[in-house]
């Protein structure tokens, strides 16, 4: 069985083929390159001959294909509302009308807080507890940690940060199963892009909220420094905005204890490639009492993402990942994003 995963990044969209559950192929892509040629994308994805897609999901979909989306499903992928425009999320758009007519089986998987393994008292006026991609690194942590440590899925507990290139996340994994997340949204500090957690009197203040908003006011926002590089963005050149977002990180990391009896992090995402952010940061959560390190993957080359869309799609089409996601409860996701929403009726 051939299964691609698909993840859909700030700055890059990752590709990972996987065959009879390996690693056989990976590709990463501009984000930039996607929403100006979404048809080079579907090409090279038709070129794999895979057996399904696992298409970027958005904020999710309970396992979803794509022949049974309804309009309403589509709106809750992306929470664009009618008039605006996104570059990519319009060449995605054209992607799948591509890919679609190839006759191919495209899925659509759940974001967190669609994961019945979540508590509905945490699920309670959020959305962006973290997105479909950040559910599959959850899973990928758990396969990948399980098998390190050689034991079980119920003997992994640990907390995963995403730092991406645009946005911070977390995900709080408790025996083997993802009981809690911190989407880029909500985090309570600045990603490098993304101004994380908003005041709710700044939204109300600022009266009309475009989309756009969503990818402003990060840490590298708060260095004044226009097109600062992840290079240059480090403790000694850019103080304040560094502890801004490594203080946000240490909010999120610290605030599991509440939920969660363990002192392991794993740090994934693209700027932990960058040992001017991932050795500060290393440094700051062990001071605090935690074991951090890199989160294990299939492959040094596509991101943990990608890997985690094709590992959990593997799984729900009776791959050898079938266990991990009957063990996860991934196959029995459920309801809406919005479901909890207490002005649902408004959105």
């Amino acid at each position: 069985m051939r299964i691609l995963g698909i993840d859909p990044g700030t700055v890059s969209f990752d590709l990972c083929l996987l065959e009879d559950g390996k690693v056989t192929f990976e590709d990463s892509i501009p984000s930039s390159a996607v929403a100006e040629r979404p048809e080079a994308l579907a090409e090279e994805c038709l070129s794999l001959k895979p057996n399904a897609i696992i298409a970027p999901s958005g904020y999710g979909l309970p396992n979803r294909h794509f022949n049974e989306l309804s309009t309403r499903d589509f709106f809750e992928l992306t929470l664009v509302r009618e008039g605006e425009n996104v570059p990519v999320l319009d060449g995605m758009k054209k992607f799948f009308s591509i890919v679609k007519e190839a006759n191919l089986d495209i899925l659509f998987v759940p974001g967190i807080i669609q994961l019945p393994t979540v508590p509905r008292w945490r699920k309670f006026n959020k959305i962006d507890m973290g997105t479909a991609d950040k559910m599959c690194i959850g899973a990928l942590s758990v396969e990948t940690v399980s098998k390190r440590k050689g034991g079980s899925y119920a003997d992994v507990s640990h907390v995963v940060v995403e730092l991406g290139g645009g946005y911070n996340a977390l995900i709080a994994i408790e025996k083997g199963r993802i009981i809690n997340g911190i989407g880029g949204t909500l985090f309570p500090g600045p990603g490098f892009i993304n101004a994380g957690a908003m005041d709710g009197e700044i939204a109300y203040l600022l009266g009309g909220f475009e989309k756009t908003l969503l990818f402003q006011g990060g840490a590298s926002y708060l260095a004044n420094k226009d097109g600062l590089s992840i290079n240059d963005f480090m403790p000694e050149s850019c103080s304040e905005a560094f502890n801004a977002f490594a203080e946000g990180v240490a909010f999120a990391v610290c605030s599991q204890q509440a939920v969660l009896d363990s002192r392991e992090v794993y740090l994934s995402g693209r700027l932990t490639r960058y040992e001017n952010i991932y050795q500060p940061l290393k440094l700051r959560l062990e001071k605090l009492g935690y074991r951090v390190g890199q989160l294990p993957t299939l492959s040094d080359r596509s991101k943990a993402a990608a890997q985690g869309y094709a590992v959990v799609g593997d799984g729900l089409y009776g791959g050898g990942y079938q266990p991990l996601v009957k063990h996860m409860m991934i196959d029995e996701a459920e309801g809406s994003v919005i479901d909890y929403v207490y002005w649902r009726e408004r959105i």
